[in-house]
């Protein structure tokens, strides 16, 4: 018993281990040029391993994708409406940005490194959901708003990982305001 608790144990760390592995080497190179044995050398386990989790490298980065899809919906969706856009906007912020913390790596090679268009729309499309019940073009600008407002301190070698709740609040309020200034210059 104790045994296959420990094999699933090991299995997990596998996958997050290959993860690990395809996520550095995709922040270097296209994910095609990214080859199974280059992974499996990485990691010294045999070709059998990685294929016990995954078929594909493409599986390994949707899977990477997808789970940060799947938390950012589920904690977008505990958010409630106030009805005030800068409200609504920061509350979604503030919900977000320790998301991204967390996947940091991910998010910087899918959607500032490697400007994966289906992760953007897919991320944009979740965020302006909490914006308002039925998005407009307008939550959707600013769904893209927030990403790349958050994209602007991570390329400036912010790490979100040493931003304390004080600090989530005031870049996600920054962000409210980039994205005045900006809709503001759209509709002069």
């Amino acid at each position: 018993m104790k045994k296959q608790g420990s094999n699933t144990t090991k299995r997990t760390r596998l996958q997050k281990s290959f993860q690990q592995t395809v996520l550095k080497l995709y922040r270097k190179k296209n994910v095609d040029e990214i080859t199974i044995n280059e992974v499996c050398d990485k990691l010294g386990v045999p070709r059998s391993s990685f294929y016990y989790h995954y078929q594909t490298i493409r599986d390994v980065v949707s899977e990477i994708e997808n789970d940060f899809l799947r938390v950012t919906k589920g904690a977008l969706a505990t958010i409630p409406f106030t009805g005030n856009e800068k409200t609504d906007y920061v509350n979604a912020l503030t919900t977000l940005i320790p998301i991204v913390k967390n996947h940091e790596n991910a998010i910087k090679a899918f959607a500032y490194e490697r400007h994966d268009a289906a992760f953007l729309r897919e991320w944009a499309s979740l965020l302006s959901t909490s914006f308002a019940k039925e998005p407009t073009h307008r939550e959707r600008i600013l769904a893209y708003i927030a990403i790349f407002g958050i994209g602007d301190y991570l390329n400036k070698g912010v790490s979100l990982s040493s931003f304390n709740p004080d600090a989530v609040y005031e870049v996600a309020h920054r962000i409210y305001e980039i994205k005045t200034e900006f809709y503001s210059t759209l509709t002069k």
